[in-house]
């Protein structure tokens, strides 16, 4: 959920300037670039704040235990449902060896956010319905 609410700024930036396009969304190169870095802030904070291994708590350990609802779900679901599609046990070894994935995911996510909420689609869907 908070994840999610990080970027309310780029969204409320996108539709304030349409005429910007990098990398197909309404945004500049200096935005997108402060977006990947409270992303990786936003991560760095969450990973060393993960507490210290207890065999006596299940899941103490567990990046996507501790974080799954409330902080970095926009990552953490994505990356559970393919990698446990792929393989039943290849999520759990990403959470334990490989929490870096959930970064990469965070920002695929967000660019995805963005596109589809990015006013340069509310025009090319204009475009279609008038050509047709």
């Amino acid at each position: 959920m908070v994840s999610l609410l990080l970027i309310i700024p780029w969204i409320i930036f996108g539709f304030k300037h349409p005429n910007l396009n990098l990398f197909g969304l309404n945004q500049t190169k200096k935005s997108l670039t402060f977006l990947f870095f409270v992303e990786l802030t936003f991560f760095l904070i969450l990973y060393f704040t993960l507490p210290e291994p207890n065999s006596k708590v299940a899941g103490l350990q567990s990046f996507a235990w501790n974080y799954f609802y409330a902080y970095y779900a926009k990552a953490i679901i994505p990356t559970w449902l393919i990698s446990e599609s792929i393989d039943g046990n290849l999520g759990d070894k990403i959470d334990l060896n490989y929490e870096y994935v959930y970064l990469i995911v965070s920002l695929i996510m967000d660019y995805l956010i963005l596109l589809i909420i990015s006013p340069n689609i509310k025009k090319i869907w204009k475009r279609r319905k008038a050509s047709a």
